[in-house]
């Protein structure tokens, strides 16, 4: 290729670079609503370490907040679709209900490590604390029970029938009983937690499914998120006292115990209804993130989060002021807020729902602080990995098939007939669909001589495009927010060019020592296949370029130098492990997936990968090799 086309596409790349730079920094310094996972429901307030833990149902996450900084300190995966979460007091630990996976996982808030796993009824929606028999109530909105659990032994010791898909669980520590909305029966069962059994039914508006108990008064708020409307319940006589309209399915509730109010996130409206207790009157509405849904009351900052799930992040929002802001870095705060004299140890700090939670990145017009996404780690879903690995084989199959129907439809005939349709395509359409659809080894490169170790211009302009797709492919799957591209795109494109360098430097030298000449060069139909399975699957697979050798390239030489580009990519995986270890979360993370991703994807006997090479070549060293990297995949998925 000319200079003069080569070096530009170089500044550009330069430029890209130095943009991505600016506009992380700019990022990390910036003011926004915390970003979470995606579809983020249930939340709760851990008093002992000033902590907010977040359910992320669409990304079967549990974020960490630290309230003196509003900045997520941990990740935590867990199982399917979580929900409802609450803080246990006595035993420190944090208990989430998984809808899709009828389980319970208990965290602990010194490790950020799932302790335990507890199975419970079917579609575990919400939890509540009960702080006087030291026990967890699950509501199973799928058949109608709550299931209770003793926290000192994590196991579960009965179950109580309710009425029609419990939602929300409250526990009301004055009388010791546990209210429980039925969304699909209208009603609130009321359980004696003394003797686990339903003492009474009340009647109230339709839906009910978020709740919270005010500590003044000793009143159960309800919401009733079909009408609208909020029932107040007195927990002496059980019965409702008023109703008071809110907002458009209002779904969560939590008590502030400072002020005396109750802020109902109301889901269909992007807004914060802020009840008095004093009046039973709405006296503010603030104005929040799409689709609100879990509250929760953090005393020591005096500030309520409101999760919205619409838009993947928390709100914070002043109760001096009742309005929404936006969170600051606070380095005065205290880790470790003050206990409030009101007991607000009480499952007001839970709400959640979320049956269909949605998965995958929203566009957002706020990006998340860098630092907070330089926290996140990230691991594709085993089934996104069956999903692309399937399609990325059929896909190929198919568009094969298509070609050699239309190259020579009568091949298989033989004879005059196959030799009349063998032109039917013009040769120039005939090349170039052989050159968008040859896998990276079948395609042949010219004689040529040159350098060992110097790229022609085919190679600069691969490697370019190479860099700039893996680049922002591995970033994408991380994000939550399309906006966050841009804080770590430059990690991992850095992180792209220092491992492919290394590979095809070394493959590609290599070959044209032993006489092949060998190039690297853009691959058409892996490129769209990348792109494709990164955006509808969030699992980057297949190849964007390729290899092209030339007539002395061998079967031993490909699979020698496919087992090498594999080994080299473990080593580098070693070390970026050893970086992720030792506090490098971003670039560890980074090199990690990319390098983990790549040698166990490369290993597969398919025509995208060079797998191929080595299985027809050895089998025993395909299978050692496959063998190794399937395992090492496996451990990543489970370690991070």
């Amino acid at each position: 290729m000319n200079v003069k086309v080569w070096k530009p596409l170089g500044i550009l790349l330069i430029v890209l670079f130095a943009l991505s730079i600016v506009v992380i920094v700019n990022v990390a310094g910036a003011t926004s609503p915390i970003t979470v996972g995606t579809s983020p429901s249930g939340v709760t307030y851990d008093p002992a370490k000033g902590e907010i833990y977040v359910a992320n149902s669409g990304y079967n996450t549990v974020s960490v907040i630290s309230d003196s900084s509003n900045s997520v300190i941990k990740t935590v995966i867990v199982g399917t679709s979580p929900t409802g979460i609450v803080y246990d007091a006595g035993m420190h630990e944090i208990y989430v209900t998984n809808y899709i996976s009828n389980t319970v996982s208990v965290i602990s808030d010194s490790s950020y490590s799932v302790v335990k796993t507890i199975t419970v009824g079917t579609s575990p929606s919400n939890i509540a604390y009960d702080s006087g028999a030291n026990e967890i109530f699950v509501t199973n909105s799928g058949d109608n029970t709550v299931s209770i659990i003793s926290d000192s032994s994590n196991l579960v010791l009965t179950t109580v029938s309710v009425g029609t898909k419990p939602n929300k669980v409250i526990y009301d520590p004055a009388v010791n009983e546990v209210f429980v909305a039925n969304s699909g029966y209208n009603t609130v069962s009321v359980i004696s937690d003394g003797s686990n059994s339903v003492v009474k039914t009340i009647t109230v508006g339709s839906g009910p499914s978020g709740g919270a108990y005010d500590s003044n008064l000793h009143e159960i708020f309800i919401a009733n998120s079909v009408p609208g409307t909020v029932s107040v319940i007195s927990d002496s006589s059980n019965s409702v006292l008023t109703t008071i309209t809110v907002g458009t399915a209002p779904y969560g509730i939590a008590y502030d115990s400072i002020t005396g109010e109750l802020y109902v996130a109301n889901h269909g409206s992007a807004s914060v209804s802020v009840i008095s207790d004093s009046n039973n009157s709405v006296v503010s509405t603030i104005t929040v993130g799409t689709s609100p849904t879990g509250v929760v009351y953090d005393p020591g900052k005096g500030e309520m989060y409101v999760t919205n799930a619409g838009s993947n992040t928390l709100s914070a929002i002043s109760d001096s002021s009742n309005t929404s802001s936006t969170p600051t870095p606070i380095p005065s705060a205290s880790s470790s807020p003050s206990a409030s004299s009101t007991p607000t140890s009480s499952p007001s700090a839970t709400t959640t729902h979320s049956a269909n939670p949605t998965s995958g990145p929203t566009q957002s017009s706020t990006p998340s602080s860098g630092s907070d996404l330089l926290q996140q780690v990230w691991v594709p879903k085993p089934t996104n990995v069956i999903l692309t690995v399937s399609i990325s084989i059929a896909v190929i199959a198919i568009v094969s098939a298509i070609f050699s129907a239309i190259s020579n439809p009568l091949e298989k005939v033989g004879g005059k007939p196959a030799k009349k349709t063998e032109g039917m395509i013009p040769d120039k359409i005939r090349e170039w669909l052989e050159e968008v659809i040859s896998s990276r080894r079948e395609a042949e490169a010219a004689e040529k001589a040159g350098s060992l170790f110097k790229p022609t211009g085919t190679e600069i302009i691969a490697y370019i495009v190479a860099i700039i797709v893996l680049g922002i492919s591995f970033a994408y799957v991380k994000v939550i927010t399309l906006s966050q591209i841009w804080a770590l795109l430059p990690i991992f494109i850095a992180t792209s060019v220092i491992v492919g360098f290394v590979q095809k430097f070394v493959s590609i030298a290599y070959l044209r020592s032993k006489g092949v000449w060998s190039e690297h060069s853009i691959w058409p139909l892996g490129l769209i296949l990348f792109l494709f399975t990164t955006f509808a699957f969030r699992v980057p697979f297949s190849s964007p370029t390729r290899s092209v050798n030339s007539k002395k390239f061998t079967e031993r030489l490909g699979a020698i130098v496919a087992a090498v580009e594999i080994l080299i990519s473990l080593a580098f995986a070693g070390l970026f492990f050893l970086l992720f270890k030792v506090g490098y979360v971003a670039v560890g993370d980074a090199g990690l997936s990319m390098c983990v991703i790549g040698s166990f994807f490369g290993t597969f006997p398919i025509p995208p990968m060079s797998g191929k090479d080595i299985f027809n070549h050895s089998k025993p060293l395909w299978a050692g090799l496959f063998i190794a990297t399937l395992a090492i995949f496996v451990v990543w998925l489970l370690m991070i």
